[in-house]
């Protein structure tokens, strides 16, 4: 349902949940010109505005309306960057009086994003002062965290796209540089002209909301967003070393592959990523931690919408050398066919499950939703998925796993 141009609503009618959830999501191209900004309004957004100008009030207010739940969230697809906003709410028909909650919810709703704490084109000084310290806490303690450091100095070595490398909450430098008036700016730009979905899923009055949003006389708007990043393999090896002060070393490894959403190799290269180090009879996991004996944890993880397999590995120093033997090992054994019929189909089952399993939580069906409204004919349903897994042989992965070829390295030396 549009409700102006790169305005759109979308409802999932259900009565199997006892809350009612509207997300409403700002979408917009990576920038580093914009991200830190976009970052600190996410925080702002949950903590005050004009109508409830501090966090007490704001609060008390989320209590008032039976204990109902609102935040926001960044988040990333390829080259788009994302800020949700985030409200569950008890479903009316559980209440006495009826209609009345989710009037009341849309209202505070308006109130969060019309009625900012700000003036004279900038944010309330005071409030800001205290989010972005926290933000830059935050960032600062994330650094600290070896296994996030280790995954953004790949992503630096890996990708080739400034966008790409920046993470989804921004750096500590770029949040440094933010203020009230930068920040009220991007949110500004952010209801002109970012694309602006609006999700329910629940019970609602389809027809009542759209009038109720019509009342936020959003304009039309027209964002070009890139979902999917693709960039060309490089014969040239990127790597990197670096020594922290850490009990274990940390050793990430990104294989590029060209393969996209919706493609014939998407499902195969999902069930190759299981097979490789996703579930404990993983190949990584038993090969490479149980029967070696060379990690204390690791795993396997891949984008498909940025072209990389992540593998990342917690070792002791002196056994760099033999874990990426025996990684790259893993790897060429899956380009050989070197796997079985059965763990072939305990990694389908595997995935199959958790896709099930994703029909029962709010989140998944609303992401669903999205990728559906924004991949069009390319997306596939739930029953469409299982059957493309189902159909997966062993050729299939075969065939997906000489798609990887390793692009980047990255080792965090420890103690």
């Amino acid at each position: 349902m549009k409700l102006a141009q790169g305005m759109n609503l979308h409802f999932i009618q259900s009565t199997k949940f006892k809350t009612n959830k509207i997300k409403i999501r700002f979408s917009a191209p990576m920038s580093a010109d914009t991200i830190a900004e976009r970052v600190i309004v996410s925080s702002l957004l949950e903590t005050a505005n004009a109508v409830y100008p501090t966090s007490q009030l704001f609060r008390e207010h989320l209590a008032s309306l039976y204990g109902s739940n609102y935040s926001t969230s960044v988040s990333r697809r390829g080259l788009i960057h994302y800020v949700d906003v985030n409200v569950s709410f008890v479903r009316d028909s559980f209440l006495s009086r009826k209609n009345t909650l989710t009037t009341k919810i849309i209202e505070f709703i308006k109130a969060s994003l019309l009625s900012p704490l700000a003036h004279d084109g900038a944010f309330d000084s005071s409030i800001f002062d205290i989010e972005k310290k926290n933000l830059i806490h935050e960032l600062e303690s994330e650094v600290e965290n070896h296994f996030y450091h280790a995954h953004l100095e790949l992503n630096q070595l890996f990708y080739i796209s400034r966008e790409m490398q920046i993470p989804r909450v921004s750096t500590v430098e770029l949040m440094r540089q933010v203020t009230p008036k930068t920040s009220f700016s991007v949110f500004q730009k952010m209801l002109k002209e970012d694309q602006i979905d609006i999700f329910f899923i629940g019970d609602f009055n389809e027809l009542a909301m759209q009038e109720q949003f019509e009342l936020f006389k959003f304009s039309d708007r027209k964002q070009i967003l890139s979902l999917n990043y693709q960039q060309n393999f490089s014969k040239i090896l990127r790597e990197g070393i670096e020594q922290k002060e850490a009990h274990q070393s940390i050793l990430e490894m990104g294989y590029h592959f060209p393969i996209q959403y919706g493609e014939d190799s998407h499902i195969p290269l999902l069930v190759l990523n299981g097979l490789l180090g996703s579930y404990a009879h993983s190949k990584l996991f038993v090969e490479v931690r149980e029967k070696a004996s060379l990690a204390y944890t690791v795993s396997s993880s891949m984008d498909i919408f940025s072209g990389m397999l992540r593998v990342y590995a917690g070792i002791d120093r002196q056994n760099r050398n033999k874990a990426i033997t025996l990684i790259n090992r893993q790897v060429t054994d899956l380009k050989r066919g070197n796997f079985s019929e059965e763990e072939l189909q305990q990694t389908k089952k595997m995935l199959r499950n958790s896709a099930l399993l994703s029909q029962d939580r709010q989140n998944s069906l609303l992401e669903m939703a999205y990728l559906s409204s924004i991949l069009g004919e390319k997306f596939l349903a739930i029953d469409e998925w299982l059957i493309a897994l189902e159909n997966v042989q062993k050729e299939d992965v075969v065939s997906a796993a000489n798609n990887l070829k390793l692009q980047a390295m990255y080792f965090m030396e420890g103690k």
